[in-house]
């Protein structure tokens, strides 16, 4: 009885009075717990530990402090108890509907919400697929065109048979001209030139007659003949 008189007991008295409360200074009015018997002496009922008890109890007798003086002040205890409670029952019967229609609506926005994020994820995995495609396609591009550019397009413009033909045709086409023209786009524009000359030199000695071309065939083996015997001389006499 003790300690249920003194766990109901106002905190202000029970700071003073009660050992579980003594000294405790800060957020006294927020101490909260609920009342509670001995269990195993409830549950089990054995009279040799409730005597043990109770000769414990006898030989370090806590103090005679109690807050209630009156029947009449437990009593006005129990009818405040009362009246807390159905106030409280009362306020709860009035927010119970209000309450579980917000519990409705908590589910329901949660679901909602739920399906505007998996839409949403939907729509960011789709992009992600996009972008992923877009790389590959990008590098499938990128490596088809560093192989055009490093095989097909160098052995059309800068492989070592290319320059030379190149510089062949510009060779060729200053010692006709005595001249080497810039500015030319391609190969093929020198080499046309010389395609067109080379068609009107054939119909030129096609129309000369025989003998003549014989003399000048004789006439530059005869010339190649001189320059290789110079050169002979000149070798030999190095």
């Amino acid at each position: 009885y003790r300690t249920y008189l003194i766990f109901v007991a106002p905190l202000s008295w029970r700071q003073h009075y009660d050992e579980s409360l003594r000294g405790k200074v800060q957020s006294i009015q927020f101490e909260s717990g609920e009342f509670a018997t001995d269990n195993d002496l409830v549950e089990t009922l054995d009279i040799d530990k409730m005597v043990e008890v109770a000769r414990n109890e006898l030989k370090n007798p806590l103090p005679a402090s109690n807050y209630f003086r009156k029947p009449e002040q437990m009593i006005y205890l129990f009818r405040t108890m009362e009246l807390q409670s159905r106030e409280y029952l009362t306020q709860l019967s009035k927010t119970d509907a209000p309450f579980r229609m917000l519990q409705e609506r908590t589910k329901q926005l949660k679901q909602v919400t739920k399906q505007e994020l998996d839409y949403f994820q939907y729509y960011i995995d789709g992009i992600n697929n996009e972008i992923s495609r877009e790389v590959y396609n990008e590098a499938h591009l990128q490596d088809k065109f560093f192989r055009i550019l490093n095989d097909s397009f160098y052995d059309s413009v800068a492989s070592p048979g290319t320059l030379k033909l190149k510089i062949c045709i510009e060779y060729v086409y200053e010692q006709i001209f005595g001249k080497c023209e810039e500015g030319h786009q391609s190969l093929q524009d020198p080499m046309k030139i010389l395609e067109v000359m080379y068609e009107d030199y054939n119909l030129r000695l096609d129309s000369l007659d025989f003998k003549i071309v014989n003399q000048a065939r004789n006439d530059f083996f005869a010339q190649d003949l001189k320059m290789m015997q110079n050169a002979y001389k000149a070798q030999r006499e190095l």
